[in-house]
């Protein structure tokens, strides 16, 4: 976050390099035929939280999806979702102190209502905090669901070549 939207303001002039997200690369990597991925390993019903920062600062709203439609077989979305979703309550910093842990929590019971409407049994996203928020809204709101980073369901379904023989690009054009 800080490197993407505020590092060249800082430092006062414009990176030699495109600053992106794990989750933008991680779409590529798929599109392009670069990662091999098998699905049918996540048959439980998943759905996906927008990171505030992420979505509605970074406008990363079709990248995890497109993920999400290649890694697992049962994707639902949350409603509302993408730039209208509503925030997990562990932003702004909250999380990290314990003093506002109950303040915390109760701003993230319309979060936790809404997984549970989704029927999700996984709730996959990108962010560390909204992780560390989304688990502790499930133990908290006894949602039973498991909170997982994408990359994790990605690295999950994974299809690797056997060891000492590499998997071929799908256009031949190199080695993953």
């Amino acid at each position: 976050n800080a490197l993407r939207w505020g590092g060249e303001n800082w430092l006062g002039h414009r990176f030699p390099f495109r600053v992106r997200s794990f989750v933008e690369v991680m779409a590529e990597f798929l599109r392009e035929g670069r990662i091999t991925v098998d699905p049918t390993v996540h048959t439980k019903r998943v759905t996906y939280h927008d990171p505030c920062n992420q979505c509605r600062k970074g406008g990363i709203v079709d990248e995890p999806r497109y993920i999400l439609s290649r890694v697992v077989t049962d994707f639902v979305e949350l409603e509302p979702h993408g730039k209208e979703n509503y925030c997990c309550g562990g932003g702004g910093g909250m999380l990290a102190m314990s003093e506002f842990k109950e303040r915390r929590l109760a701003a993230g019971r319309v979060k936790a209502e809404q997984i549970r409407a989704s029927g999700a049994q996984v709730v996959a996203t990108s962010c560390h905090n909204c992780l560390d928020q989304l688990t502790e809204l499930s133990r908290h709101y006894n949602l039973g669901v498991e909170v997982k980073n994408l990359c994790e369901l990605v690295a999950d379904a994974l299809v690797l070549a056997p060891k000492g023989e590499a998997a071929l690009v799908s256009e031949g054009e190199g080695v993953v």
